[in-house]
């Protein structure tokens, strides 16, 4: 299978935001993704979403997950970034309600982003906490 740029950033973004998680918190995180598409106050395409300053953080530098591929030679990782492609490339419908931001809830010691407003949850699944904030 011939990847496009786009596929690969896309899956390589779900499988480090979201790797040892359920199917369905990927899923979710690629709705995140997609609601910024279709959003005005983002760009419209999913490269450039992924790749804003400080938008996903496996993708700031100093994130541990901003170096990570997925390692072909691992079973496991292998088969959980094959499961984002095809993610990328059948998604389903969105569980997050058009959610546009997302946060951990398993961040211990992490506090909540500036922009986490628990009146705009509009799903939790997995570790994750999801919000429509546009």
């Amino acid at each position: 299978m011939q990847l496009s740029y786009g596929q690969w950033i896309t899956a390589l973004c779900l499988w480090r935001e979201a790797r040892g998680t359920s199917l369905g918190a990927i899923r979710a995180i690629w709705h995140v993704i997609a609601n910024r598409i279709a959003s005005s106050h983002f760009p419209n395409d999913a490269v450039s979403v992924i790749l804003q300053p400080k938008q996903f953080s496996s993708f700031n530098p100093s994130d541990p997950n901003a170096s990570k591929l997925p390692n072909p030679a691992s079973v496991p990782d292998w088969n959980a970034f094959q499961s984002c492609l095809t993610i990328v490339d059948s998604p389903g419908d969105d569980p997050t309600g058009g959610a546009t931001h997302y946060e951990s809830c398993d961040a211990a010691g992490i506090p909540r982003p500036k922009w986490a407003d628990p009146a705009k949850i509009t799903a939790e699944i997995g570790p994750f906490r999801f919000y429509k904030n546009v």
